[in-house]
């Protein structure tokens, strides 16, 4: 049990890492899809880093996904993954309907 855990937490590790440096390069043009609800004004409000990380969170759901929650919330919130601390609500195709204020943190 502790190696599979181990296991998903590396490869999580490994996923965040290859698409943040895959973005980083391109950040300038990453765009909320007209699909996705708007970002909020307390993330327009963050940093630029804040920002870019809400919109990867809605570009790639399924790595945030297989990576645990961090936010702090002590899985208090319901927390299953670190998308949820950038997604609340998901739709259709993946569309976000509703943000989480806890990935400002």
């Amino acid at each position: 049990m502790k190696l599979s855990r181990y296991l998903l937490l590396m490869f999580s590790i490994l996923a965040i890492g290859i698409i943040s440096a895959c973005n980083s390069l391109d950040t300038e043009n990453l765009e909320l899809d007209a699909k996705h609800t708007p970002l909020p004004d307390y993330v327009l409000q963050s940093s630029d880093k804040v920002q870019e990380t809400y919109l990867l969170a809605a570009k790639y759901p399924e790595a945030l996904a297989a990576s645990p929650c961090y936010c702090g919330c002590g899985m208090d919130d319901g927390h299953k993954s670190n998308l949820d601390c950038f997604v609340k609500g998901m739709g259709e195709g993946n569309a976000v309907t509703e943000w989480d204020p806890h990935g400002t943190a």
